[in-house]
């Protein structure tokens, strides 16, 4: 009966450092998602910024068609809000 219990506890053993070594791997795997979840988030901040600034600044040099595109947005979301 000590065999058996001997394996048992073995078999314990090495399952307890397999689950600590996934630990391992899962902590290093959420490190590296969350430093690349970052950068996409940096730059796609970037680009929304610098959209933004073309917009504005289109916006400035053209304010009639400026005009012209927002109360035709604002008619066609009104005309799809009523159905």
């Amino acid at each position: 009966m000590a065999i058996f219990s001997k394996n048992a506890d073995d078999v314990q053993g090495d399952v307890e450092a397999q689950i600590a070594a996934l630990r391992k791997e899962i902590s290093k795997i959420s490190s590296s998602l969350s430093d690349l979840g970052s950068e996409r988030f940096d730059e796609v901040r970037r680009v929304a910024v610098k959209q933004a600034r073309y917009a504005a600044d289109t916006a400035k040099q053209n304010p009639v068609a400026t005009l012209a595109i927002v109360a035709g947005a604002a008619l066609l979301i009104g005309l799809f809000s009523r159905r």
